[in-house]
């Protein structure tokens, strides 16, 4: 089964806000990105829905179904009666003629097979043989109990959802060789479309969403006429909650007692006490979403209240109700199955949660913040996650915190540099160790004070204005140093960050060579004055020689003359 999540791998930030919200936590973090662990997945859609970067996206079927469409053989849509809560603008009556005119051969209410599912669950009823019967439309349920509660899968009633027995109804009175299409407001559906297990007769799931953008070109105000309602219209109930309750006559539950329960947190509540207590005699309605279908993801995402569109959900007749569809008619064989228990998870030892807690620093309890920060409720739990290969142990973002900021001062703290940190008034806000003894003080009376030595100096200005770092050679500073200054303005904070390299025996050596050179240049001074004295005595004598001898030691003084030297 292909992912039905996906991921854009540049948008995500590594937040670690879908591992926060995954109620299941079945998201893992390895090697610096996230990824759906898919035979945990319930594809409760919560990933999808809090992401900041909007990146986590779910499949689209809509180029499978156009294909589908641009062929031979008929495709019959099967549509959820929660339509109501997000077309508010739109009647059935509308968007059927709208599916139809971009190829649809029929279309038809998924309430005509939510029927059907119900009949199936009264005949269990009646039975009375099931311990418990746990009946759901929603196929996330199925999967959390599949993979999360393997113990209460014999409980769950062996029936097919609305969605698939429609589709078998309608292959059974149309033909095997049709094609069908659900569209509904629920992600995990597309799931189900998948699964042969589910019943294999549904070739794409739509969601609401993508059948807007289907209809887009098409006229929406054109009413289709012959537009097919259904027999049993207690049946449109089922995306409210108690739906599926309301829809089987009161004198079939005989022992069972009618528990409804939607919330994916009051799911596993349920779930968890059944497991644990092993109660009997429930007739449990399950929905994961908070307002059942009406609450589905597809319309948490377009911010549809669930509550506004129960309002519009009513079991009424329709004028369609008279040309009912002639799929209604037909029963199927249900033979639903259901996967085996999954292979458990590794726990670790206590040592072992030990170790890999220590490896973020935290050798007692008393160092367990439990702040949620990674995804976990617990630095327990996620030590866990790291055993079974779900999490990486640096998730942990107060140990990262605290790391970067021990190495940041361990720079600071030993760097022969000073470094000071100012306000835009000139006022210390923080200083190193080097800076403490250019300035004579220490930090604890440095802070808070104002530096008059910067006042005028015009490379504050440069780095402010110019967003670059800003440097200045042979600055005095405080008395006898002689340092290099580098400014950085820091717009975001409001600051200034100095860094002062102490340059003052550079500066005295350099004025030592000068000092040097100075007395070098004195010197062939004198040894030219003395030669030429020399030389008016003897000039006679040596003639040409003496004025090579001046053009020479000349040459030589002003060569120690060049700053160079």
């Amino acid at each position: 089964m292909s992912s039905i999540i996906k991921l854009n791998e540049e948008g995500c930030q590594n937040c670690y806000k879908c591992i926060r919200h995954c109620p299941i936590k079945a998201i893992s973090f390895q090697n610096g990105r996230v990824q759906i662990i898919e035979d945990q997945c319930v594809l409760c859609g919560t990933c999808v829905e809090v992401c900041p970067q909007n990146a986590r996206f779910t499949k689209d079927h809509r180029p499978k179904v156009l294909e589908l469409l641009a062929g031979s053989e008929p495709v019959y849509a099967t549509i959820a009666p929660s339509y109501k809560g997000f077309f508010e603008d739109m009647t059935f009556e509308q968007i059927s003629a709208a599916l139809k005119a971009v190829g649809f051969a029929g279309v038809e209410e998924t309430a005509v097979g939510a029927y059907e599912t119900s009949r199936s669950y009264e005949q269990h009823l009646l039975e009375g043989k099931m311990e418990n019967i746990i009946t759901t439309a929603c196929p996330s349920v199925v999967m959390m109990i599949e993979r999360h509660y393997p113990a209460l899968t014999s409980q769950l009633a062996p029936s097919y959802s609305p969605m698939m027995a429609h589709a078998k109804m309608m292959k059974q009175k149309y033909g095997q060789n049709i094609h069908v299409v659900f569209i509904g407001p629920c992600l995990a559906k597309k799931a189900e479309a998948q699964d042969p297990l589910a019943g294999g007769d549904v070739d794409y799931a739509l969601s609401f969403q993508a059948l807007r953008a289907l209809i887009e070109n098409v006229p929406h105000d054109v009413i289709d006429e012959q537009a097919l309602g259904t027999l049993h219209t207690e049946s449109r109930l089922y995306p409210k909650p108690s739906g599926i309750l309301k829809t089987i006559e009161p004198a079939s539950y005989g022992r069972y007692k009618k528990v409804c329960v939607d919330g994916i947190e009051n799911c596993m509540e349920l779930f968890d006490w059944m497991e644990k207590e092993r109660p009997t005699g429930l007739f449990v309605e399950a929905n994961m979403c908070a307002g059942a279908c009406m609450g589905g993801p597809v319309m948490r995402s377009e911010k549809k209240s669930s509550f506004k569109g129960r309002m519009f959900i009513d079991d009424a007749r329709k004028p369609r109700d008279e040309r009912p569809a002639p799929s209604a008619s037909c029963q199927v064989l249900h033979d639903r199955v259901y996967r085996s228990a999954p292979k458990a998870l590794p726990l670790p030892t206590e040592e072992q949660i030990r170790a890999i807690l220590s490896q973020i620093g935290k050798n007692d309890p008393s160092q367990e913040l439990n702040c949620g920060g990674c995804g976990y409720d617990t630095c327990r739990q996620k030590a866990i996650a790291v055993f079974q290969g779900k999490a990486d142990v640096n998730m942990c973002l107060p140990f990262l915190r605290e790391k970067a900021e021990n190495t940041s001062a361990a720079v600071l703290q030993h760097s022969p540099n000073g470094t000071i940190a100012l306000s835009a008034d000139m006022e210390i806000l923080d200083i190193n160790p080097a800076a403490e003894a250019m300035l004579g003080m220490e930090r604890s009376q440095a802070v808070g004070e104002v530096m008059p030595e910067f006042y005028g100096d015009d490379t504050f200005d440069t780095a402010r204005e110019s967003g670059k770092p800003a440097m200045k050679r042979g600055v005095q500073f405080a008395g006898d140093l002689t340092v290099e200054e580098t400014v950085v303005h820091i717009p975001e904070s409001q600051m200034y960050v100095v860094f002062l390299k102490d340059m003052t025996e550079d500066y005295k050596n350099k004025e030592r060579l000068e000092e040097m050179r100075m007395q070098t240049v004195d010197t062939a001074q004198k040894v030219i004055d003395k030669q030429m004295r020399v030389a008016q005595e003897i000039a006679s004598l040596l003639g040409e020689t003496t004025a090579e001898t001046k053009v020479a030691l000349t040459s030589l003084k002003k060569s120690m003359e060049r700053e160079d030297l």
